[in-house]
């Protein structure tokens, strides 16, 4: 007989229906959230209230993880996640909330691991040694370390979090925790003790204050089943005192009573740009009216190049900045913010008096264009009908979440929330003025606060030289004894925390049969072809009544839309053009059209491209790579089947390249690179991406934001002085490209219900395709000496930015899509690097890095392993460089039961792969057509990955992963802050690598 009693049922407009369960003896609450797919989702959440900067819920959502009461092993839940078919768990500390997450293929895996997780959340150890890994500590060196310690030092000084965490000190009292800093600063992580983490544990994990979030096909009584044992667990700990409920009492708070204005410093040598930041008091969370008309207002202000904000900030040719955009917070009561980004700094001031006066303009002359506002309400409602199609798990969680904190207890809040498609129709009905009384009401009359995010050279070198100074200081302080003492103290630490997970304990847990997993159908037919033989081709043979020479692949799933991409090949652009393809992709679709001897307005495009279609984008490749084909895509609900695809035909033919809008996409590149280069680890990327592949060959190098800065200025330089020579040459990298013979098209939806989904284009291409199609240009054809032959070549870039290092290094591996050493090292890979995994433990666990992560890159032909803001990156990659000596030279052995669990997050992987319509569809089109391999690739890997064996996993990492720590078979690039510079590039020069030391400058086309 269940606890559970079953609170509301709540069906929704976007296709998923809730049903809430509350246990009369424990108060945990229930919320299950039906979705048809493979996968299924856990989201287990506490709301969580903290009044002070210590990271109390942050750094307790890090220790949860070390072991509870039952299962007394740090890492023992991951281990046991990958064995019910999930890849480990996650988690995420907001500001009212800390969610706990896993995902499983299945749901058998997923119910087997529920009464394990939830013992982790209620009854963690909280031990002195996993504080001190985890959390915070001074290794023998005198340096701040810690798992925790290394995050917060990643981000704490960043222009954004800057700029945030002013603002919530001047919109919320000090009685409100929303000010609160939840992550933990860094001077009181140094401060903090695991006593306080203990307490604030008793005071908000427990049983009345947790919500079991579960998102997928799970049968209700097999979920209550399994969470029998739970409560009985809870039951046998006593009653506990009565709590009052977080944020009900202090998420309410008095508005902001006059305006306030602020600039804000952070750290960076390129002064040039910054960014704005506005906030207002926002409705309470429970007026779902009127936070779905701020929604719709912000959409309307800023979504595309025709909106007010857009336009006469962003599409001008001396812009105010490259972004505008609105945000809604969720909380009890909602702040509305405004963030301008790359700001220059000149203009900086005058932002904000410029946006109110065009609020106010608005206003005065009853400004809202009614057209686009009914093109804006129609898409949202359309975004309802593809979020359950693209995203049902996280948005069922985002409603579920924001009921358990701020939603009254029978199940009222929850059924009013998610009334979206009634609250539309209600605002489908207002008027002009209904919309600027909405506008004058929220932006233009209340209070508000102004915060200018300015860079600033010398804040940079004060925040270097306090950072160096605070560091000695503690040194000397400690003195030599104490620092040994500190350094045999975690050393005792990581010993207890590493204590082995007991293999029954492992091996008792049963990892569930593969073939219980549903994969979903998607049925592929081919434009012109006769070896396929299925009832989407025959549909499609059947529509014959025009000659149509191209290649299509049309992929049938069930979908209320239809998605029309087209993959070509860009082999054929002269080396010389190569560099245009930034700014010929982000301007392709905001352009004039010509048709007819008409010129289309891009104004008029753009706004007509907003009512025909969903969403559309100009790119590089896939999500899985293929970065040499450019990608554009168009997804329109399936009745404007023949709208998108001659909306596709004009934006690839008859868009017209104007010097007005090459002036002002070619500036938005160019004003936003600043801010991209303050990032470490994207920057690492962008400099290992200049090292090994050739801007001459590749169109992914030459887009290359470290190669931009130069070659677009010169551009805008020419559009000025001879803008003739810009268009014919940009009219010439079209023509080049968009030659019938590079192009791949592929359709996606319910092609059953399209009429004449073949004949429908025609008319499509402007020449016949002449002999064969051009091949698909991969990764590997693109490298330069580098690449082919890694070794030898190492890039120590100083970013100033940052407080934290990160590198990147890279070795040759399997350039096949059928070699058969794939199936062990993807299995070897999550050996490694998995949660809980041999480097997990041995260098997050340590506290030498947040995290590290691996990639065999099968296209480009190379593996690739990150550290990820890590204190010392040299000191994480010799301690990585130890483990796989030791596991080559069997000094450390693999455990088999650790197998088995790497086996099943694997499979899981696959499965994430296509775990929606969408995915799916893409899976079919890139392994039949971009990798050329059967369209059962990923399920004949799955079988694959089964059969690996502990021979296969050692051939491989002899074969590949020791070569990553040999300097003459190994790449590094390593992005560091300027104090960590000498001792980083003195380590890697031990072990024998040539390092260079260079700034982000010195990269260019032509070399370092």
């Amino acid at each position: 007989m269940t606890n559970f009693k079953e609170v509301c049922t709540v069906p929704t407009d976007f296709g998923v229906s809730f049903t809430k369960f509350k246990s009369e003896k424990t108060g945990l609450t229930v919320i299950l959230a039906d979705i048809e797919a493979p996968l299924v989702n856990g989201y287990f959440a506490l709301a969580t209230e903290s009044f002070d900067d210590f990271g109390c819920p942050h750094t307790l959502e890090h220790l949860v993880f070390l072991g509870s009461e039952q299962y007394p092993y740090k890492g023992v839940l991951d281990s046991l996640a990958n064995r019910a078919i999930a890849q480990g768990t996650n988690a995420w500390t907001d500001v009212d909330h800390t969610c706990y997450t896993i995902t499983t293929a299945g749901s058998q895996g997923f119910l087997n691991i529920l009464p394990i997780y939830v013992d982790h959340i209620l009854y963690p150890t909280l031990t002195e040694t996993g504080y001190h890994t985890e959390v915070h500590h001074i290794n023998g060196k005198g340096e701040d370390a810690g798992v925790v310690y290394c995050e917060m030092q990643g981000c704490q000084n960043l222009g954004d979090d800057r700029l945030h965490l002013r603002m919530k000190r001047l919109i919320y009292p000090e009685s409100c925790g929303y000010r609160s800093e939840t992550g933990g600063l860094m001077e009181r992580l140094r401060e903090l003790s695991v006593d306080k983490i203990r307490d604030y544990h008793q005071s908000y994990y427990r049983p009345d204050n947790l919500c079991l979030i579960i998102t997928g096909k799970v049968d209700k009584d097999e979920l209550l089943k399994a969470l029998e044992p739970v409560e009985e667990s809870i039951i046998k700990k006593g009653p506990l005192p009565e709590m009052q409920r977080p944020w009900v009492s202090t998420g309410d708070f008095p508005d902001l009573q006059q305006d306030i204005t602020e600039t804000v410093l952070f750290a960076d040598e390129d002064e040039s740009m910054g960014s704005v930041l506005l906030a207002w008091n926002g409705p309470m969370c429970h007026d779902y009216l009127a936070q779905k008309e701020l929604e719709v207002l912000n959409v309307y202000l800023t979504d595309s190049p025709v909106s007010v904000l857009q336009k006469e900030f962003v599409e001008i040719e001396d812009a105010l900045c490259t972004d505008v955009d609105f945000h809604i917070t969720d909380h009890l009561k909602s702040t509305l913010m405004f963030t301008a980004s790359s700001v220059p700094i000149e203009e900086i001031e005058n932002l904000p008096t410029e946006l109110f006066k065009t609020l106010k303009r608005l206003v005065k002359e009853k400004d809202i264009d009614m057209t686009r506002m009914a093109t804006v309400i129609e898409k949202e409602t359309l975004k309802l009908l593809d979020s359950a199609e693209t995203d049902a798990h996280d948005t069922a969680a985002a409603v579920a979440i924001s009921d358990f904190l701020y939603g009254s207890a029978d199940g009222k809040d929850l059924k009013e929330s998610v009334k979206d498609q009634e609250y539309l129709n209600i605002l489908s009905k207002y008027t002009a003025q209904d919309w600027l009384n909405v506008l004058e009401k929220w932006y233009i009359s209340p209070p508000h606060i102004t915060l200018y995010g300015k860079p600033s050279a010398e804040f940079a070198e004060q925040q270097t030289e306090d950072e160096e100074n605070r560091v000695e200081k503690q040194r000397e302080d400690l003195g030599p004894q104490k620092l040994d003492q500190l350094q045999k103290e975690l050393d005792d630490a990581m010993a207890k925390n590493d204590a082995p997970i007991p293999n029954e304990l492992l091996e008792g847990f049963k990892i569930p049969s593969a073939s219980t997993i549903k994969f979903i159908d998607v049925i592929t037919a081919r434009n012109n072809d006769t070896s396929l033989s299925n009832q989407v081709q025959e549909y499609i043979n059947k529509d014959n009544e025009a000659d149509v020479p191209l290649f299509i692949q049309f992929d049938h799933i069930k979908s209320h839309f239809v998605k029309i991409s087209a993959h070509i090949s860009a082999s054929s652009i002269p080396s010389n053009l190569l560099p245009y393809t930034k700014l010929f992709l982000k301007a392709i679709f905001s352009l004039p059209i010509e048709k007819d001897g008409q010129l289309i307005p891009y104004e008029d495009v753009v706004k007509g491209l907003g009512e025909d279609t969903m969403e559309y984008e100009a790119s590089l490749g896939t999500n899985c790579g293929f970065r040499e084909l450019a990608v554009f895509t168009l997804k329109a609900k399936a009745s404007k089947y023949a709208q998108s695809i001659q909306w596709l035909h004009d934006i690839l033919w008859d868009t017209k390249f104007t010097v007005e809008r090459l002036k002002i996409v070619a500036s938005q590149i160019l004003n936003d690179i600043p801010q991209a280069k303050r990032d470490g680890h994207d920057m690492g990327n962008a400099t290992m991406r200049a090292l090994q592949y050739d801007p001459k060959k590749s169109v992914h190098a030459a887009r290359n934001l470290l190669f931009q800065n130069a070659f677009l200025t010169d551009v805008v330089k020419r559009l000025e002085e001879n803008p003739e020579s810009v268009l014919a040459e940009l009219n010439q990298y079209r023509s080049a490209l968009c030659s019938p013979n590079n192009i791949r098209i592929h359709v996606t939806g319910d092609i059953l219900n399209l009429p004449n989904p073949r004949t429908t284009f025609k008319n499509f291409s402007p020449t016949k395709v002449a002999g064969e199609l051009s091949p698909i240009t991969l990764s590997k054809q693109v490298l330069c000496e580098a690449g082919l032959e890694p070794g030898n070549h190492g890039l120590l870039v100083t970013l100033p930015t940052i407080e934290n290092t990160f590198s990147l290094h890279s070795v040759k591996g399997p350039s096949r899509f059928d070699d058969s050493d794939i199936a062990p090292l993807l299995v070897m890979i999550e050996l490694l690097d998995t949660m809980e995994g041999i480097f997990w433990k041995l260098i997050r666990g340590q506290g030498l890095a947040y995290s590290c992560f691996l990639d065999a890159n099968i296209e480009s032909g190379l593996i690739n392993f990150t550290i990820y803001q890590s204190p010392n990156a040299f000191k994480a990659f010799d301690q990585a460089k130890k483990v796989i000596e030791q596991l080559a030279n069997h000094e450390m052995d693999i455990d088999p039961a650790s197998i088995d669990g790497a086996k099943s997050a694997v499979i899981y992987s696959l499965v994430a792969r296509e775990n929606t319509m969408d995915r799916a569809a893409l899976q079919s089109f890139v392994n039949q057509v971009l990798k050329k391999m059967p369209a059962s690739y990923n399920r004949d890997m799955l079988i694959a990955i089964q059969a690996v064996t502990l021979d296969d996993l050692q051939n491989v990492l002899n074969k590949y992963f020791v070569n990553m720590f040999k300097p003459e078979t190994s790449n590094v690039v390593v992005v560091s802050t300027p104090t960590k510079i000498v001792d980083i590039q003195k380590g890697f020069e031990g072990l024998g690598f040539n390092i260079k030391s260079i700034a982000l400058n010195d990269i260019t086309m032509d070399g370092f």
